[in-house]
């Protein structure tokens, strides 16, 4: 995985250039002009670095995915994290594994052995949306325009660490999961509980922890301590790890959802909390399923959730499409 990318400073003096201004007109010279041109081309380049950086700061995906990269000749793996409510979808690059091809005996020592509990044919249907409509956007997309989503073929197993769970919160997320479960047609499977906590470069494959498959979904209630993410107004963020071979089709292969345990419990508090709660969750497992922000106020996947009223049009159909992803025994 690639290193977090910073975001720094530069500063110009002012004193120097100051005292640049105030040189005679006379002892302008060919030397000069240089230090002018390359003073020009200093703060063009700090303009673009911290403009990229910005961008990556805030997750612009737009920017973050102009660092995607490949290297050598085998698996390449990238994650892509959406962080909800008023965060930006982020994607960054993840080095390859080289010499493994789709097919061959081996394998990438970041990757279980392929195809468990993959099936012929997709477990589930998604439940056809009421309406028809378009207000969705998709954290990502394969070069034929399919988006990244779960192998509908294969159940997506989770797990969750409820240990700053706060009371009245017990059955939000498997109820969420339920949801998102009929929208996509994915099948989820619990897989009980777990002390994992979250981290910004978390493994997908974790042998040690959940043997030879690919790490769980884990949905953790925290805190900003321990997710620096959900600091401020962030009240929950969540995203995949998505896989491929080469230059071929992405398929999101595991994710996390971090919950804010001491935000979410104050809105607990008040009449309406369960249901704001529950829209959070769902907004989050949106994004780990696929789902960019939208414009459009009225989509449970708009930046800020105002009145919660579940999954919107918008919302249902984008999660319809990312229920259609391909089957992949190859991963």
């Amino acid at each position: 995985m690639d290193d977090p990318v910073e975001q720094g400073e530069g500063a110009q003096d002012p004193d120097g250039d100051r005292r640049r201004r105030n040189h005679p007109r006379h002892s302008a010279s060919a030397g000069a002009a240089a230090r002018f041109v390359r003073n020009l081309v200093l703060i063009a380049v700090i303009g673009c670095v911290a403009f990229l950086a910005a961008g990556l700061a805030y997750g612009d995906p737009r920017l973050v995915g102009l660092l995607e990269f490949r290297v050598g000749g085998g698996d390449p793996a990238d994650r892509s994290a959406g962080s909800g409510q008023t965060g930006q979808a982020e994607t960054t690059g993840q080095a390859a594994q080289p010499g493994v091809q789709p097919g061959a005996a081996g394998r990438a020592a970041d990757a279980p052995p392929p195809g468990l509990e993959e099936s012929d044919s997709p477990l589930g249907t998604p439940e056809p949306p009421a309406e028809r409509s378009d207000s969705y956007k998709f954290l990502a997309v394969n070069a034929d325009g399919t988006p990244v989503g779960y192998s509908p073929c294969r159940p997506l197993h989770y797990v969750v660490n409820a240990d700053l769970a706060p009371e009245g919160a017990a059955g939000l997320v498997h109820d969420a999961i339920k949801t998102v479960s009929r929208a996509t047609g994915i099948r989820f499977i619990n897989d009980g509980a777990t002390d994992e906590q979250p981290s910004e470069h978390r493994a997908p494959y974790q042998p040690g922890t959940y043997g030879d498959r690919w790490a769980p979904l884990l949905v953790a209630w925290t805190n900003p301590d321990v997710a620096p993410k959900l600091k401020g107004q962030i009240i929950g963020t969540g995203g995949s790890t998505h896989y491929s071979y080469g230059d071929g089709p992405k398929t999101f292969v595991t994710g996390s959802l971090e919950l804010d345990a001491p935000q979410i419990a104050e809105e607990l508090d008040r009449p309406d909390g369960a249901a704001y709660a529950t829209a959070v969750i769902l907004h989050e497992l949106g994004h780990v399923m696929g789902l960019e922000h939208v414009d459009d106020p009225v989509q449970l996947m708009y930046p800020e959730i105002g009145a919660p009223d579940g999954l919107a049009s918008g919302d249902l159909n984008g999660l319809q499409e990312l229920g259609k992803a391909q089957c992949r025994k190859d991963l």
